[in-house]
């Protein structure tokens, strides 16, 4: 009886029905007023979420010589809308979590040239609000070992 107990369980938390009740509390779709009155979804509220398409593009950035210390990281968190082509729209950038501003600009930079397989929504594409992460960790070599070599040391992790 137990394990019976046990399986119907697992089957009613994994139905439609469960996904559903879930995908409630997310919260309703923002209508941008900017776009017409087209609606953006949040990954919770979407069928497939948008994925990026390939590799991203180099960020053209050289840290701060003044300010760099062994172990130094950088990092921008940044939100953005993905229309339905998979575009980023670069009037809806808005920063999440920046430790620099100029490895922030760099990260903005790199936005325009991103691509993504758009968001669905019940078999149709739709927009979608989406984060995008960089962080760079910097690693400091001053001398050398006898053999003219850097150290082996890893770079920090951030």
């Amino acid at each position: 009886m137990r394990p019976l107990f046990l399986i119907a369980l697992v089957v009613l938390t994994s139905s439609p029905v469960a996904a559903q009740r879930s995908k409630r509390r997310c919260p309703d779709a923002l209508v941008d007023s900017s776009a017409g009155g087209v609606p953006v979804y949040q990954a919770c509220q979407v069928d497939r979420e948008a994925r990026q398409r390939g590799n991203a593009p180099r960020l053209e950035w050289t840290p701060p010589a003044g300010s760099l210390r062994d172990g130094s990281c950088f990092r921008a968190d940044v939100r953005f809308v993905v229309d339905t082509l998979g575009v980023p729209e670069v009037a809806t950038i808005r920063d999440v979590t920046v430790s620099n501003v100029d490895f922030e600009q760099a990260v903005r930079d790199v936005i325009p040239r991103l691509r993504y397989e758009p968001a669905q929504l019940n078999g149709a594409r739709v927009r979608q609000i989406v984060t995008y992460q960089q962080s760079a960790a910097v690693r400091v070599i001053s001398g050398s070992s006898p053999s003219g070599r850097p150290s082996s040391s890893r770079p920090p992790r951030c």
